[in-house]
């Protein structure tokens, strides 16, 4: 994790707001859909081959009441499918269970502290920032790096009245569940939560130092995020999303790249089974010449924009 939080003038999102947009489940600004232009299409494709179809999703895993409701094509492409996949089953990981996976992973297990697992800079500005948040800095001094700045991102998100509650998925996942249409998962929250407990030591520490230097931004980044997605513009979040985490290649490849990998062959079966699927994934799997839609044009399906 060589990393993604670089705050220069562009004031582009760094690597921890890319990676919480990634792992929303574990803890986006008030553009309206009315503001958009009618020729604007959603974030959403149609994948076909051979007559057979699944919808495929680029998700916002943070939202505000203000962005719905969604899309009627969104909605008509659920409505019209018999099974939502998502990243993981959230409508089957209750949320205590994956706060209590979350917790054993972030723990220090061997009496260690984080004080003890960074440079003393890093720890002056984490707990200043802390206090700032309004947090006990002693309650996050037992735990990991990487969990100490996706708690400080969510409470700052919550600062700025964004809600994972309010995410595109979550709120597709409970459309389903009202509606009868089973869901599943691409991956399980445990392998979510290991790539996260697998970063190095250093990566986690630049993690966490980059999230305490670029919270002042946030507003503006996820602004430009969101209003990029609701006009479906792949190439705005493209950049947005994905350019300062290629600055760091080994993370790059293991949250984005080596998971569009794994999820193809099952995109795949669900078109060549027939399934009518609907498949929703954060957007930044389906941007770049490494998403998921090039993969898919590459091996031959047909993708419409809708």
């Amino acid at each position: 994790m060589r990393r993604a939080f670089h705050i220069i003038q562009q004031r582009r999102p760094g690597l921890a707001a890319a990676v919480v947009l990634t792992y929303a489940w574990l803890l986006v600004s008030g553009l309206y859909p009315s503001a958009l232009h009618a020729q604007e299409k959603s974030f959403l494709w149609k994948v076909s081959k051979n007559e057979k179809n699944v919808f495929l999703l680029g998700s916002i895993h943070y939202l505000k009441k203000e962005n719905f409701p969604l899309r009627k094509s969104i909605l008509d492409a659920l409505d019209s499918s018999k099974r939502l996949v998502l990243e993981i089953d959230l409508n089957s990981a209750s949320a205590g269970s994956a706060q209590r996976l979350t917790v054993e992973k972030a723990l220090y297990r061997d009496g260690a502290t984080l004080p003890q697992n960074i440079e003393q800079e890093t720890y002056r500005l984490a707990a200043q920032r802390a206090a700032q948040l309004g947090i006990d800095m002693q309650v996050l001094n037992p735990m990991k790096p990487w969990f100490v700045a996706l708690t400080m991102m969510a409470i700052k998100f919550q600062q700025l009245g964004l809600d994972p509650t309010l995410g595109v998925d979550r709120y597709l996942a409970a459309r389903a569940k009202d509606g009868g249409i089973p869901t599943s998962g691409l991956e399980t929250l445990e392998f979510q939560i290991g790539l996260m407990d697998q970063l190095s030591k250093s990566d986690q520490e630049l993690m966490l130092r980059e999230t305490v230097a670029e919270l002042d931004l946030l507003d503006q980044n996820f602004n430009q995020i969101v209003q990029s997605w609701l006009k479906g513009d792949g190439a705005s979040l493209e950049v947005l999303l994905l350019a300062s985490m290629r600055e760091y290649p080994d993370l790059y490849q293991k949250i984005i790249v080596d998971r569009n990998r794994r999820w193809l062959p099952q995109i795949e079966k669900m078109i060549a089974q027939g399934d009518d699927a609907m498949v929703v994934v954060g957007a930044a799997h389906l941007v770049g010449q490494d998403g998921v839609i090039e993969m898919l044009k590459f091996r031959g399906y047909n993708l419409e924009q809708q």
